[in-house]
């Protein structure tokens, strides 16, 4: 039993990390409402013209596009083989299984500008393309942890003796997942499409090396933008993946648990 007094300096220190860690993004979603030409906190006088400002910026509104197909279809794919994963981590004992979910796990200690780098020569090297597709195949192996992880969990959740019942009673093993897993793990399912989507889309370290003028993600052209610019348009583009990724959470909360689906509860 921790005591009392453990709990309030525990309970202060976790308000303080939160705030410090909330603090820069309210900082940034309010100058995003600047009446200004320059960024300045707090924020002179109230208007959307910077939003309005994104809108009419051709490049900006077609990396968004780019950065939605990419999200869209390496959160789908790394959903399709996280499940495949850990259905066989969980449900299966077989040589090599540690190796391999540390394998698995790889991409979450390799830095973002190295594995970015690797990439790129070896598409250089036997001529590959940089288009929407490589850009997806690339978040597909960054996001498939996090997938594995979410899908993990849903099913450690399942009891083991359900699907073996169903079985036993003549079902095949894909009707017995498509029957009786698929259901039990939707939620996690759920979070692993959602949060996938939220990593890809945010993603810029690997991105900046397989990105090509004709297709860029928004946070590389975020990230370009600054290095000659820095009006409150960033900081406009900024707050509307702030309020995106907001959304969805939210969404997932009120669905599912945000808790659950970390294994939290």
């Amino acid at each position: 039993m921790i005591p009392l007094a453990t709990q309030r300096v525990l309970g202060v220190f976790a308000v303080i990390v939160c705030a410090f860690s909330i603090a820069p993004v309210l900082v940034i979603v309010a100058e995003s409402f600047t009446a200004t030409d320059y960024v300045v906190f707090p924020p002179s006088g109230f208007s959307l013209k910077w939003y309005v400002e994104f809108l009419k910026r051709a490049e900006f509104v077609d990396s968004a596009v780019v950065s939605t197909i990419v999200a869209f279809g390496a959160s789908i794919v790394a959903t399709a083989l996280g499940t495949a994963a850990s259905i066989a981590l969980v449900r299966y004992e077989f040589f090599g299984r540690r190796v391999l979910q540390q394998l698995f796990l790889a991409p979450l200690s390799l830095p973002g500008l190295i594995f970015g780098l690797a990439l790129l020569q070896f598409l250089a090297r036997y001529g590959i393309p940089r288009n929407v597709v490589t850009i997806a195949l690339a978040h597909v192996v960054i996001v498939v942890p996090f997938t594995i992880r979410f899908i993990t969990v849903a099913l450690l959740g399942v009891d083991r003796k359900v699907e073996l019942c169903a079985q036993s009673l003549g079902a095949s093993p894909l009707r017995t997942f498509r029957h009786i897993t698929f259901p039990l793990i939707r939620p996690g399912l759920a979070a692993s499409l959602v949060f996938a989507f939220i990593i890809s889309f945010d993603e810029v370290a690997a991105s900046l090396f397989v990105s090509s003028p004709s297709a860029t993600t928004l946070p590389v052209r975020i990230f370009t933008y600054i290095d000659q610019n820095y009006d409150p348009l960033v900081t406009a583009v900024s707050s509307l993946l702030v309020f995106a990724a907001l959304i969805a959470i939210v969404i997932l909360e009120r669905a599912f648990g945000v808790g659950r689906l970390f294994g939290l509860r």
